[in-house]
């Protein structure tokens, strides 16, 4: 018995010793560049900034969730879905009615683009269509048994949600277990498929909770789920070894991985991002550029070398296949190329980044 127990307790140390003398391995390598400071320009081509009008229904803040479709910017301002052109100007504001309805608020939305149509997420469980023009459409009632619902996209004609369930443990009845599971719907929300998610591969032998899926996104074989990392110190590691392993992503009814995946990056034609926010303000930003193999570990963010804005802390895709990114900047850091709107907070800048191919 103590035999076998020796046997077995080799194999696992033989196992993740070989996953990481392979991440050594790429360390060693002479081409692997390791930097903790960094200009915007080493992995933006250009950036334009989109000065965003004051609308009539009150000041900019709090923004998010920026999506674009064609000349069309789409964002979330204190519980408004707003519509911009992309030269800033305000167009019109959609989803006005679920501000008032019961004290339901706005959690996300996604864009239809081939309809010119936007389905809005509210924290009553409900999903309400409109047109770009914010004219009213149809609600439909979440009526699935979800605990909560963590993103939600729509990719290759199907709408593609992630949910927390509580599942009850088979050895402890009276302790639940959070499941994140994904989604494949129609547009009127019947469920088509469910997958149970699983947390990446990442080659070390390291027991974690399950994380909160942040986002989906796309790549040319299907979705797969982001989680803001929970160690960040082990992102480089972390993401070679997905690299390495050839696994990214996936989450897709034709792949050939049998589990899908929670990963710790965002994937795009070049650059694997992240961004870490800790409770006690440690702060991350994380890019790996798989074409030169350099790797950027930021405390502060990218210095910001085409507006001068100061550091970016943090990037948030402007779509899901991650191909451009945005910041806001507002207040003082607009004085030096935006004077005329440094005095005041409530009138920000976005900024469209698009990155090197």
């Amino acid at each position: 018995m103590r035999k076998g127990c020796f046997l077995l307790l080799a194999i696992v140390f033989l196992v993740y010793g070989y996953q990481g003398y392979k991440v050594i391995e790429i360390y060693s390598n002479d081409d692997i560049k390791i930097k903790k400071s960094a200009k915007l320009s080493d992995i933006a081509g250009h950036v334009i900034p989109v000065p965003l009008e004051t609308p009539d229904s009150g000041n900019m803040r709090d923004i998010k969730h920026a999506r674009k479709d064609g000349d069309n910017l789409f964002l979330l301002s204190e519980n408004r879905l707003l519509r911009f052109d992309t030269g800033g100007n305000f167009i019109n504001r959609i989803a006005s009615d679920i501000n008032d309805e019961n004290d339901a608020f706005i959690i996300g939305y996604v864009l239809h683009t081939n309809m010119r149509q936007i389905l809005v997420i509210d924290s009553q469980r409900n999903i309400s269509k409109y047109d770009y023009d914010g004219n009213f459409i149809s609600k439909t009632e979440i009526k699935h048994t979800w605990r909560k619902l963590t993103a939600f996209t729509f990719h290759n004609g199907y709408l593609w949600a992630t949910a927390e369930t509580l599942v009850k443990e088979n050895k402890q009845p009276v302790s639940y277990l959070i499941m994140h599971d994904l989604y494949q719907l129609d547009v009127d929300m019947n469920e088509l498929s469910k997958t149970t998610l699983h947390i990446a591969n990442v080659g070390r032998n390291k027991i974690f909770n399950r994380p909160c899926v942040s986002a989906l996104f796309a790549d040319e074989d299907g979705i797969y789920a982001y989680s803001q990392p929970y160690e960040p110190e082990h992102l480089l590691e972390d993401t070679l070894h997905i690299i390495q392993q050839k696994q990214f992503p996936l989450l897709y009814s034709g792949a050939n991985y049998e589990m899908p995946h929670i990963y710790p990056i965002r994937k795009g034609k070049r650059y694997l991002l992240s961004t870490c926010n800790s409770p006690d303000n440690n702060h991350l930003t994380f890019c790996y550029d798989n074409a030169n193999y350099t790797a950027y570990l930021l405390p502060e963010g990218f210095k910001d070398d085409f507006f001068e804005t100061g550091y970016i802390a943090d990037f948030q895709p402007l779509d899901i296949h991650n191909n451009s990114y945005y910041f806001i900047k507002s207040g003082n850091d607009l004085s030096g190329k935006f004077p005329e709107r440094s005095a005041n907070e409530d009138n920000p800048v976005l900024f469209i980044v698009h990155l090197n191919i």
